[in-house]
């Protein structure tokens, strides 16, 4: 039976950072000394525990966040590993939110790079604890003095620096503690270092450093500082306590370095961890909000009954979907009765299991701070609030996750297989809720939007994978509308006579153009009963569906108001079919004189980009047949406001991207339809004959 840890033995740590900058070695490195582990996972042969996907060894990086627990100087110490990849950075910033901490990785060569500053902005609007560990010290190329620098200027905040290199790229030996004035030598890669006197050239520089770190640290503890102040000598036991309770509170962010892939620094970060990061009962508490707008807190405790908060789902097609909790309050077994507050739905849980990267052991209880998953939770998704309290209302606000950027239309490459469309992209979408599946109704196809090429992708061979269904991607149809210019007064007359009763039906009728976003309007100006009422509705429908066809593309037609003023009936003949007929035919005829033109959908988009970027996307939203409607500025981005043609936004991902180094995203919504350039209008309607002629073929 696994060893059942005290609440104020526990941290819950969260691993993020750029792609690259070595988050999953930390961590591999970490298993490998505490012993979890009996070899040293390596991410470059795609051997890793962390990234144990197919996926993710295949790319050698990570796609997906994976969890252990690792016992260290029996400490329970809870660890995260999120994705790097800003494709990914909806699954690492849910899982970050419920982190104790959560260690940024920079890599010393390249410094601190984009993703990394969009979960810092993320984590700092919440106030969450966080450290930085500088990474890749060994690299010919480091500089660790660069990469602290590099810190402070992106993103505004001077970090506490606790640990600085001795040597550097191929001379690295190890690293100094500043506060204890103690070098941490490092003979081989075991991980475990000699410790002696700081190297005499660096001696005034720690000293030096120390006195700069301890002003930082006793800023926040009135009374300590006042003693430092006053000249008095502030105990190691003080520093640590304004060390703990500073970074806890998001006061500063220490600053921690060292070499994960030589296991050169990784123990001293274990260590930092636990005077740095609080242990659960120590978290700042949790904000609970119900529908009613009011609000209450929750602190982590073992005491009371269950609170928890889905960080993660994970789509396994043998044991269905598992949710992944953190724990908040009480504790949870098998058989307990839960409330999922979002759809007040209760249900029961199964054994509890331990996220141990691809294994998952069960337990029979698991309490407050622990991260553990269950499976077969129905209706549940990631962000949702779990009680014990199966009348509650309140819920943790769910972290809002960023808007897709790449659309793709899904077609299976296998015959018979479109069945498994749905439920295959359906159970991906619930373990990533960044994803995006759905129906388009006017082109009857299947959508599928993620953050970036690479998220789709990914995500394509996950499904091949684990629900055996291949398919193609295309790009999606654009659901064009069609309207109207002109005005036209036509007739719409069915008559047919057979050898029994037949058919009559006559309408007149009036149609001309609304204003772009009105729809449909339906007159009835008939008067003296030469069409008998019972018949109008009839007319109207046979427009209604004669108007889902245009005459250009047939695409739906819109805008347009259709007045019917005159016509005649026959006592015997005349039916609600036949005038369903005529109404159809009228339209017809009056869509061919009125000056039939295209419209296609326009989007309001925001596009967050560095300010020196704006020039440039200016040029390229308007090579996109796009409108600059002027920027904001956002703290460290630009937000370009634009409205686009949707048919222009496929490709501005990969764009944005290239332009940018990776440093750009944007958000799209739909905005209205506007008139489609004649040039484009040809092409347009050249390319629908062709699919018409094609398709004509094929039925031969």
């Amino acid at each position: 039976m696994a060893k059942k840890f005290d609440i104020n033995m526990k941290r819950v740590v969260g691993f993020a950072g750029h792609a690259g900058s070595g988050k999953t070695t930390i961590c591999e490195s970490i298993l490998y000394l505490t012993k979890t582990v009996d070899r040293l996972g390596r991410v470059a042969g795609g051997q890793s525990n962390m990234d144990f996907e197919p996926e993710e060894q295949k790319r050698l990086y990570s796609v997906s966040t994976s969890f252990q627990d690792v016992v260290y100087k029996n400490n329970q110490i809870f660890i995260a590993d999120t994705p790097g990849l800003s494709d990914f950075y909806g699954d690492s910033i849910s899982v970050c939110s419920q982190m104790g901490a959560v260690v940024m990785a920079v890599d010393s060569v390249t410094g601190i790079r984009f993703n990394t500053e969009r979960i810092y902005d993320f984590l700092s609007g919440r106030k969450s604890p966080m450290l930085f560990f500088v990474n890749k010290l060994d690299d010919e190329q480091a500089n660790f003095d660069k990469a602290v620098q590099g810190i402070s200027n992106s993103i505004g905040v001077e970090p506490v620096v606790l640990q600085i290199p001795v040597g550097i790229g191929p001379t690295l030996k190890g690293i100094v503690d500043i506060l204890e004035q103690k070098a941490y030598i490092y003979n081989d890669e075991s991980g475990k270092p000699t410790v002696t006197d700081v190297p005499a050239d660096l001696a005034d520089k720690v000293t030096e450093m120390r006195n700069a770190a301890i002003e930082r640290l006793v800023e926040g503890n009135d009374e300590i500082m006042m003693k430092y102040l006053d000249g008095e000598e502030v105990s190691d036991d003080e520093v640590k306590s304004c060390l703990m309770s500073g970074t806890a509170s998001g006061a500063f962010i220490p600053l921690f370095c060292g070499a994960a892939n030589k296991n050169i620094g990784i123990d001293r970060l274990l260590d930092m961890i636990l005077a740095c990061v609080p242990s659960p009962d120590k978290e700042p508490a949790r904000e609970l909000t119900n529908p009613a707008g009011e609000k209450k807190s929750l602190t982590i405790k073992e005491e009371g009954g269950f609170t928890g908060y889905v960080i993660k789902t994970i789509a396994d097609p043998f044991a269905g979907k598992i949710s992944v909790l953190r724990i908040l309050s009480g504790k949870i077994k098998f058989d307990d009765t839960i409330l999922c507050v979002r759809t007040q739905d209760k249900d029961r849980l199964g054994k509890p299991f331990l996220m141990k990267g691809k294994d998952h052991p069960e337990v029979e209880e698991v309490g407050a701070g622990d991260i553990v998953g269950v499976s077969k939770l129905k209706d549940v998704e990631t962000g949702d609030t779990l009680t014990s309290d199966l009348s509650s209302k309140f819920a943790i606000e769910k972290v809002k996750m960023p808007a897709a950027m790449v659309t793709y239309a899904i077609y299976a490459k296998g015959k018979g297989e479109e069945d498994k469309i749905g439920i295959a992209f359906r159970r991906v979408t619930e373990e990533d809720p960044t994803l995006r599946f759905y129906r388009e109704d006017q082109t009857k196809e299947f959508l599928f939007a993620g953050l970036g090429q690479t998220h789709i992708d990914v995500m394509v061979e996950k499904i091949k994978r684990k629900f055996k269904l291949e398919v193609e991607l295309r790009e999606p149809k654009i659901p064009y509308r069609e309207t109207i210019r002109g005005n036209a007064d036509v007739q719409g007359k069915y008559k047919k006579q057979t050898g029994g009763r037949g058919q009559y039906g006559d309408c007149h009728m009036r149609v001309s153009a609304l204003p772009r976003g009105e729809g449909f309007k339906f007159v009835n100006s008939v008067v003296g009963g030469v069409i008998p009422k019972q018949y109008i509705p009839a007319i109207e429908k046979g427009v209604v569906e004669a108007m889902e066809r245009g005459e250009l593309t047939g695409n739906p037609v819109q805008d347009v108001q259709v007045d019917v003023y005159f016509g005649s009936y026959h006592a015997v003949d005349s039916s609600e079919m036949a005038f369903k007929m005529a109404g159809s035919m009228g339209w017809k005829k009056a869509m061919a004189e009125s000056s039939p033109v295209l419209l296609e959908p326009v989007y309001k988009v925001r596009i967050y980009v560095p300010s020196d970027f704006v020039g440039g996307m200016y040029g390229n939203v308007s090579s996109r047949r796009g409108r600059v409607l002027g920027s904001d500025n956002m703290g460290r981005l630009e937000v370009v406001n634009a409205e686009v043609p949707l048919v222009e936004l496929h490709g501005l991902s990969p764009d944005l991207r290239a332009m940018t180094g990776d440093r750009g995203f944007f958000e799209a919504e739909f905005l209205r339809y506007e008139e489609v350039p004649g040039n484009i209008v040809e092409k347009v309607v050249e390319a629908y004959k062709k699919t018409q002629a094609e398709e004509a073929k094929e039925k031969e």
